[in-house]
């Protein structure tokens, strides 16, 4: 435990290999949400696919994305080639001019997040009402949920909040 804030990190997490399409044809409600934060240059463009189960409180993660420099085209071709195309797809709300680009480009399903105060400790807290499945080939999304740290102040106390590494996946979870 690295020393985050008590109830802050993700401990409600585990590798498991799943069918998606099973728990889709066995579970009555399921919803189907697909994450995406932009990168470009220092950061890599993180999506992240999930089912949601909010009657169970069960997220499973089945597929993912992570890749440094990737154009809003690039994006969109990956899309549709995971076939997530008619996907809602929820992104990173900071940048609306990849996203009406994307959604140009034939990824209809595309908006951006809408965030409040506090949104990611909120989305975070949020998180942690479920328990998460994520399959073994979700490796960036494995090691982020392994890696995640919180940040520290001057005075080299912890801050709730995360350091800009090890997030994007889970930025995109958010």
């Amino acid at each position: 435990n690295w020393g985050v804030s008590e109830g802050l990190d993700y401990e409600n997490w585990e590798e498991l290999e799943f069918d998606y399409t099973q728990i889709v044809n066995e579970r009555n409600g399921i919803i189907s949400r697909v994450g995406l934060d932009f990168g470009y240059v220092a950061d890599p463009t993180g999506l992240v696919a999930t089912l949601i189960d909010m009657e169970n409180k069960e997220i499973f993660i089945y597929d993912e994305h992570y890749q440094k420099g990737m154009r809003n085209n690039q994006i969109a071709e990956m899309i549709k080639y995971k076939g997530l195309a008619k996907e809602r797809i929820i992104a990173d709300s900071a940048e609306p001019k990849s996203i009406d680009e994307i959604k140009i480009l034939g990824v209809y399903g595309i908006k951006g997040a809408q965030k409040g105060k506090d949104s990611i400790l909120n989305g975070i807290q949020f998180l942690q009402q479920f328990k998460i499945y994520v399959h073994p080939k979700c490796t960036n999304t494995l090691i982020e949920l392994s890696s995640y740290i919180w940040d520290k102040g001057k005075d080299g106390q912890q801050i709730n909040k995360p350091i800009d590494y090890f997030n994007h996946i889970l930025d995109a979870l958010r």
